[in-house]
């Protein structure tokens, strides 16, 4: 056994798990925020090149600065940032979130506990979970970032009304799939089987006869990529990270699309910025390792600084009125609901993006 696979399951076994709770996390509350855009899996390093390029939505290098995050998973981030201790100021806060697994008990994950996931509508002032609604399955399965900054600016206009003092915002950029490589995905994201091979169907149904060349091309792909990846303990068909570990993509071919995730919502937080007066925070639920420690993508209960390091940037917004979206229909009557999404239909969207 090589000395990366030793480190790898040191950092994300009984160990790693041990010592990720003794990394001196700083939970977001203790923060100076207003509105605080979460940016799902963005390393730190990804954040300031990003800077250095000099995209509108963010300041200099040197003033990207950085917080250890209290979870290197989304559903272990959900767990340690909704914890029974923050309830008081959950109260105050609407959670606008494009993340699924805000309805997921998560019992498969080790580090989470039972006390918080999935979230329920009466711990916050408002939770809306966007991707209920807003989830697209066309050449990516995701959701974009547009109707997350609608839904937190319309929120954030009307906050006395509904009793709001902050908006979180979990946006699903710079999280894969990736909207410059479509051809790297396969399937419909399954929202409980967060980021796993999902087929849409029962190939056992599909005549090939009645396929066009071009579909039968494609379903023969997916089924040679499933037949690789029948003996990965990872199923990463979809984690580009796995297969970037695996050789199947170069780095600069994941990097680039990666970088252009994140763009694709900074793109969306020049927006934020400019419709909503106060203090605007940019921060991440984690990272995404890239071989450190013999680590890659973002297992939860794992101390590698590529996971849990992440940004935090301060910008000063100021509402000058470029964007007049309306707010969510739930919220207009006065709660979302919360049972609104099909099963089945969860099960579809958790699966091609890589948690499982």
């Amino acid at each position: 056994m090589d000395f990366a696979t030793v480190s790898e399951r040191i950092a994300t076994g009984r160990i790693g798990h041990a010592v990720s709770r003794l990394v001196p996390a700083t939970p977001i509350w203790e923060r100076e925020w207003d509105v605080c855009c979460v940016l799902d899996g963005c390393r730190l390093d990804l954040m300031r090149e990003a800077a250095a390029a000099g995209h509108d939505a963010l300041p200099a290098p040197d003033a990207v600065d950085s917080l250890w995050s209290v979870g290197s998973q989304s559903a272990e981030w959900m767990d340690h940032t909704f914890a029974p201790q923050y309830r008081e100021e959950m109260a105050r806060t609407a959670y606008v979130t494009g993340n699924p697994f805000s309805s997921q008990s998560c019992e498969h994950i080790s580090v989470t506990s039972d006390d918080v996931l999935p979230l329920e509508a009466d711990d916050f002032a408002v939770l809306h979970e966007a991707w209920r609604d807003e989830w697209v399955d066309d050449d990516i399965s995701t959701i974009p970032p547009k109707p997350l900054t609608d839904a937190a600016i319309a929120i954030w206009r009307n906050r006395e009304e509904l009793g709001v003092d902050r908006v979180l915002v979990h946006y699903m950029q710079p999280h894969a799939p990736f909207r410059s490589q479509p051809e790297w995905f396969f399937g419909s994201a399954d929202i409980e089987h967060w980021g796993q091979f999902a087929s849409g169907g029962d190939d056992e149904d599909v005549d090939l006869a009645d396929l066009e060349p071009a579909e039968r091309e494609a379903l023969e792909a997916l089924a040679e990529a499933e037949a690789e990846a029948e003996d990965d303990e990872t199923d990463s068909m979809n984690d580009p990270w796995m297969r970037l570990r695996d050789g199947d993509f170069s780095f600069d071919a994941v990097w680039a699309a990666y970088r252009d995730n994140l763009e694709w919502a900074l793109d969306d937080l020049t927006r934020l910025t400019e419709n909503c007066d106060g203090t605007v925070a940019m921060t991440s639920d984690h990272g995404n390792a890239l071989g450190e420690f013999g680590v890659w993508s973002h297992p939860p209960g794992t101390p590698v600084p590529a996971l849990r390091r992440v940004p935090w940037v301060v910008r000063e917004g100021q509402d000058r009125g470029t964007s007049d979206p309306a707010l969510p229909e739930g919220i207009r009557e006065g709660a979302d609901d919360a049972d609104g999404g099909d099963g089945a239909e969860i099960e579809s969207r958790l699966e091609a993006l890589g948690y499982r």
